[in-house]
């Protein structure tokens, strides 16, 4: 049983999906239950990987550890994964009482969004003690996402598993038919974005970006995908929509075909956990240019191909790099996504340590623990 916000498209619910995909439902039956109001759009893609989707709102809240309780005691699953941050706690406490065997928190970023007040460090502080006395495993995407369930380094409970990319939704792009797909020409070099429109995301950042790589190259595209519509970048250009050289192209299917098109890929983030769209550019033979986050920080000595630039250098240093990055050869390119496939961020890899962890695979108590350890580095 997972436990999300809810199954919208984003990075955590793709690679959810993935291995949803990769573990038949006759080995291990998965049942998300989404806390928002209402499914996600995803929703259709996980049942027809013989997942179920169910609700249980978490308001009223005061009800909700309740009722989650009663969900628990109505399916009976043998693991929990809480994908819901520091909030989690609560879901793996119910399933404790429930006599859940397993019961994994899921780190997904290294923060959680909200102002640093003295009410909000007290909740943080609680919630971490209860998982610290609920969970049998705290699983971040990174270091920095797991210090933010908390910085216990001698726990062999807390521990790394990073996020993986299945490389086949990617493979096969062609650079040519994608540019025709988006309407973009062959000798322009195309900033790219892909990533739900969110405050944290920061995307109104990319059209200060753009601007300023038009004024050394009055040519460069912007491409921008993802759900959520549009009203943070017209907000930063209300005439954003009726820019030739910008293409808005919202919620796509296509990633590869997206990807294809861009010659680096943008990520301005005011926070992040293990960026899946940063695996899958890599993927694809495309450079990233991220902002100087942490959980990136740790991600630049395990792959090639990741470029960053601090926020405060502002747009121009940034339009720069990412116009230099836009210049990197095919023989790079093709470096960059051979060396993706050949690093432990694939599916296959991520395949292998969850069914450990789910115990659907009994032969080896020791991958159980296949996760990296708290203090390394590398996967």
């Amino acid at each position: 049983m997972h436990v999300v916000g809810s199954l919208n498209r984003g990075g955590a619910e793709t690679v959810s999906l993935d291995i949803c995909r990769a573990v038949p439902a006759d080995e291990a039956h998965q049942t998300f239950v989404t806390l928002a109001g209402w499914t996600g759009s995803l929703a259709d893609d996980f049942r027809a990987t013989g997942a179920a989707v169910e609700q249980c709102p978490v308001s009223p809240r005061g009800f909700f550890a309740y009722r989650i309780w009663r969900r628990l005691r109505a399916l009976r699953p043998d693991v929990v994964v809480a994908h819901v941050s520091l909030a989690g706690a609560v879901v793996l406490l119910a399933a404790r009482l429930c006599g859940v065997p397993v019961r994994v928190s899921r780190m997904w970023s290294e923060g959680d969004g909200m102002p640093d007040s003295p009410p909000r460090r007290l909740q943080r502080a609680l919630l971490r003690w209860l998982l610290a006395r609920t969970a049998t495993d705290v699983l971040g995407v990174t270091l920095a996402s797991l210090r933010f369930a908390g910085d216990r380094p001698t726990d062999p409970r807390y521990r790394v598993l990073y996020n993986t990319v299945d490389t086949r939704r990617i493979a096969g792009g062609d650079r040519e038919a994608a540019r025709r797909r988006w309407n973009l020409p062959n000798d322009v070099p195309v900033l790219g974005y892909l990533g739900r429109a969110a405050p944290e995301k920061n995307r109104a950042f990319l059209v200060d970006v753009h601007r300023a790589a038009r004024r050394h190259d009055p040519g460069a595209r912007l491409l921008v995908a993802g759900p959520g519509g549009a009203d943070d970048l017209r907000a930063a250009d209300p005439a954003i929509g009726a820019d030739p050289r910008v293409t808005l192209a919202g919620e796509v299917d296509e990633i590869g075909s997206l990807l294809a098109a861009v010659d680096v890929l943008l990520l301005p983030s005011h926070r992040e956990g293990l960026p899946g769209v940063l695996l899958e550019a890599l993927a694809a033979g495309v450079p990233v240019v991220a902002n100087d986050l942490p959980c990136l920080r740790e991600m630049v000595g395990l792959v090639d191909g990741l470029t960053l630039v601090p926020l405060a250098a502002g747009a121009d240093a940034w339009a720069r790099a990412a116009l230099d990055r836009a210049g990197t050869d095919a023989a790079s390119r093709d470096h960059l996504r051979r060396a993706l496939n050949a690093s432990p961020f694939t599916l296959d890899t991520a395949v292998r340590q969850w069914r450990a962890l789910w115990r659907v695979d009994r032969t080896s108590a020791e991958e159980h623990r296949s996760p990296v350890p708290h203090q390394e580095k590398t996967a």
